[in-house]
């Protein structure tokens, strides 16, 4: 390995090392932590965006953090983080959703997709800053996340589904497969009918010649019968020489 080989995969990893140190503080129950980092490591345009809200500048993703805070009794649950290409991470984590206003064992595990944008502060500079922050998740972590709902919604509404969907596969399945053996049926007769087609004009067409040529037989053999009883004629009954007339002159 290079040494500049070996520099790269240092600074990778010092990045991969600063992200994870972001991303755990940011997520945090503690104010320093994530205060901390709004302050160090997000532009003051930054905006923040969520399936509910969406809100721009630095001040105001604070007040978003303050609120969550003091509405949960739990900090979220980080199970993986994904930086790639040194301007994105993907954060994959639990939020655990435990109002205070509410008795504790009541709680609620959403899967929940953070998506941070980073971008550089200056062109030539290497320090990286957060302009983005995207929060997904999806219908299904959300029903699951609910006891009954997600019980009623694993066993009986996919499954339900499951089967609505392959039954009605099944017929689409066996309409297109009727429709395509008529298609190929009729492809075959309409050849077989222009072949059809084809040996009918080459058999009238054949049967006409056949016509003109016995036509033309039939006219040379009368022709020749013609000429031969003439000559049979002309040799049986030779004309007679009776002499001169007695009209011609003596």
């Amino acid at each position: 390995m290079t040494e500049v080989e070996t520099e790269r995969t240092h600074f990778d990893m010092s990045s991969n090392d600063l992200i994870r140190n972001i991303v755990e503080d940011l997520f945090s129950y503690s104010s320093l932590r994530w205060e901390r980092i709004l302050q160090y490591y997000f532009f003051e345009d930054v905006i923040l965006t969520t399936p509910i809200l969406s809100t721009e500048g630095v001040n105001n993703v604070h007040f978003v953090y303050t609120l969550c805070q003091a509405l949960n009794r739990q900090a979220p649950t980080i199970e993986n983080i994904v930086f790639d290409t040194r301007r994105t991470a993907v954060v994959h984590l639990t939020l655990n959703v435990s109002p205070c206003v509410l008795p504790s064992f009541l709680r609620l595990r959403i899967p929940v997709v953070t998506t941070l944008h980073f971008r550089k502060t200056e062109p030539e500079s290497g320090l990286l800053k957060i302009y983005h922050q995207e929060d997904s998740w999806t219908l299904e972590g959300l029903l699951q996340s609910l006891p009954l709902i997600s019980f009623w919604y694993t066993h009986i509404f996919r499954v339900v589904m499951g089967l609505l969907m392959t039954t009605l596969g099944d017929l689409l399945d066996s309409a297109l497969g009727h429709a395509q053996k008529m298609s190929a049926r009729s492809r075959e007769i309409q050849r077989q009918s222009r072949d059809l087609a084809l040996e009918l004009d080459e058999y009238r067409a054949n049967l006409h010649e056949n016509y003109l040529d016995r036509i033309r037989s039939w006219r040379q053999e009368q022709h020749t019968t013609h000429h031969g009883n003439n000559f049979d004629t002309f040799l049986l009954y030779p004309p007679r020489d009776d002499g001169p007339s007695r009209y011609q002159p003596q």
